[in-house]
């Protein structure tokens, strides 16, 4: 009997200890809001795949790669700033990498990266212009399983990396948000599943569009409006935000459909949008007006001309934005993203290229020179008139540059401020220097000085 009552209470300890695993597991499961899930059970991948590189084919439920060449897959969806969240997927193969947190898809591929290759595990950060920086690896137990899972833990200062449910190691985060690239290298790989999930809310654009705090990183360009104000554009955020030094929003543009190049000229902000320039006061949210364009993604003045970046081509219209001319060069020219002006020349900054191209400023267009030295992906390019210099902002040397007489005079990287990750933009005003970089903005003087560099506003 009492042996009978004794299995009775281990019953229903075991029953209230079940209840309670049940209630812990389901908690759990429904804390993880899915973000983004691909089980490859179509005949095509989802559409919020972009084939990057290399040949993908889904077949019997898996993404299936079987090439010479290494092959990329990007996601187009952002991941929103500061996120704490998880990726996990399954696969078969000899290698695979997962890029996460990178700036961008398209174009600047930099960001964090795990990669399984050789039964090893490396983890480390790809730089802008492609190159791998290994920081740490592991190897791993040999497994009979042909599918092995891995599962990475992102929070905004660092990642853990899982190993078929197994800690392995840890990293620090390069960037705060961005998006995911899955790849693969040479030979046969399956991925079975991937999943994309958070503990968090997930904050639409939209819901971003109505949050107090600024939005401190994706900053396509920055442009000065005194000395108490800027404007910073995000292509990613499709607006606009008016900045004081303190970091106050004092006005948001959230009507555009992409916010490209922003800039400040005659007491009004010129904002490249999907097919026109929207004309706006920092002030005021209407537009004071706007002019047909077909991409632009860069706009400059010199007070009697515009020059516009417009789908890859240079374009100068006059100051009733009547166009007088334009110009491609594709052999020496093949992804402007910034141009500048002096009396006598065009400076257009090509990343892609390493170099900055010079043009006459007349009708006849022809390459002048390139200016090369010791530039790696030049993005921004303001002219200083004062002191007849450059200043260029590259996010391969992750510097701001001085250029004198085709030559680099100075480099100032922020080291006193915790370094410039990924400067995209620069705005020149008084002796000032403005840079939009990856979680931050940071002013200088011209003369580039570590010891005068002041930190403006940080995410």
């Amino acid at each position: 009997m009492l042996r009978e009552q004794s299995h009775l209470g281990n019953c229903k300890v075991f029953g209230f200890l079940s209840f309670m695993l049940f209630i812990f597991l389901a908690s759990n499961l429904t804390a993880q809001h899915i973000w983004f899930s691909d089980n490859f059970n179509s005949a095509k991948l989802n559409n919020a795949w972009v084939e990057l590189s290399g040949v993908w084919k889904v077949e019997n439920g898996r993404l299936k790669l079987n090439a010479n060449n290494p092959s990329q897959l990007g996601l187009n969806f952002l991941i929103p700033p500061n996120s704490r969240y998880n990726i996990k997927f399954s696969f078969s193969g000899d290698n695979c990498l997962v890029l996460f947190n990178v700036y961008d898809i398209y174009s600047f591929k930099s960001g964090n990266y795990v990669k399984f290759f050789g039964n090893a595990l490396y983890t480390g950060v790809v730089e802008v212009n492609g190159d791998e920086k290994i920081e740490k690896f592991v190897s791993l137990p040999s497994s009979r399983n042909k599918m092995k899972e891995i599962l990475i833990e992102v929070s905004p200062e660092k990642y853990t990396v899982y190993f078929n449910d197994k800690k392995v190691v840890e990293g620090k985060t390069y960037f705060k948000s961005g998006y995911v690239i899955l790849g693969a290298g040479k030979g046969e790989v399956e991925f079975d599943y991937f999943i994309i999930s958070s503990g968090e809310k997930y904050r639409t654009i939209e819901d971003l569009k109505k949050l107090k705090e600024p939005l401190i990183d994706h900053i396509n360009s920055i442009a000065i409006i005194d000395n108490s104000t800027f404007a910073i554009s995000s292509d990613v955020y499709s607006q606009v935000q008016v900045l004081d030094n303190s970091g106050n929003v004092v006005n948001r543009f959230t009507y555009l459909r992409w916010a490209g190049a922003v800039m400040y000229f005659n007491e009004r902000l010129f904002i490249c949008d999907a097919g026109k320039i929207t004309i706006v006061l920092p002030d005021r949210t209407a537009n004071v007006a706007q002019f047909m364009v077909k991409y632009p993604n860069y706009i400059h003045t010199d007070g009697e001309k515009f020059y516009i970046i417009d789908d890859g081509a240079v374009k100068i219209f006059d100051k009733n934005f009547k166009l007088i001319y334009s110009f491609t060069d594709p052999t020496n020219l093949k992804f402007p993203t910034s141009i500048a002006v002096d009396k006598y020349n065009i400076y257009c900054a090509d990343p892609e290229l390493g170099y900055i191209a010079v043009y006459p400023k007349r009708d006849s267009i022809k390459l002048l020179r390139k200016i090369k030295d010791k530039l790696i992906a030049p993005v921004d390019v303001k002219y200083d008139s004062l002191s007849n210099s450059l200043f260029v902002a590259d996010v391969g040397l992750k510097a701001i540059v001085k250029i004198s007489n085709d030559k680099v005079e100075k480099i100032f990287k922020g080291e006193g401020i915790g370094g410039l990750k990924f400067p995209r933009s620069i705005d020149l005003k008084l002796g000032m220097i403005f840079i939009a970089d990856a979680d931050k903005i940071v002013a200088v003087d011209t003369t580039l000085s570590e010891e005068r560099a002041k930190l403006i506003l940080k995410r």
